[in-house]
């Protein structure tokens, strides 16, 4: 049995005995702390770090595949190795927001394909978007069915921040993966 890896999604699976897949096994392998953590109730940031955009050399945010060195296009997936500043990961496809602009989701309009076949999702049921300072957010419109993020509904009209690894879901089952990448 395998596992699917909650990042780069179903097209990379990995054993049932390893805690992730090997791109990002790799990834943590070169990673080397600035300092020792600290621990009480001061340690933590403020605002939660989202991930420095991924290392082209490593991986291709899209597909996982290893790119040519000196490519700024996946060879796999023909799409450019710097990511988008927001990645929404639905069963049925992603949603992708550049940095300063928003998109609205739901069964209507241009990601209306991701949410047909989960009636209870609304037609226009909220926006996402990146400030141009790179935070991402989510806003439900007012629906019957809700807009969850991790678990908890969100007030309709009421703006939410976004970071990487959260799920996000749209009414019963509708369901994404959030990934925030950092353009600094």
């Amino acid at each position: 049995m395998s596992q699917v890896c909650t990042i780069c999604g179903p097209q990379r699976l990995f054993p049932d005995d390893a805690l992730m897949c090997d791109i990002h096994i790799r990834s943590l392998d070169s990673y080397e702390p600035e300092s020792a953590p600290e621990f009480g109730p001061d340690a933590m940031p403020a605002e939660p770090l989202a991930p420095a955009a991924p290392d082209p050399m490593l991986a291709c945010w899209n597909c996982g595949a290893r790119p040519h060195p000196g490519n700024d296009e996946c060879v796999e997936c023909h799409r450019t190795l710097t990511p988008p500043a927001l990645v929404i990961r639905f069963r049925d496809g992603n949603v992708e927001v550049e940095l300063g602009s928003q998109v609205e989701l739901g069964r209507h309009g241009h990601h209306g394909r991701l949410f047909r076949s989960f009636g209870n999702v609304s037609r226009r049921h909220a926006v996402v978007g990146v400030d141009a300072d790179g935070r991402a957010w989510i806003e439900p419109n007012p629906t019957p069915n809700g807009t969850f993020v991790n678990q908890r509904e969100i007030a309709p009209s009421v703006r939410r921040p976004l970071e990487s690894y959260q799920v996000v879901r749209f009414a019963l089952h509708a369901e994404g993966t959030v990934m925030v990448y950092s353009h600094s």
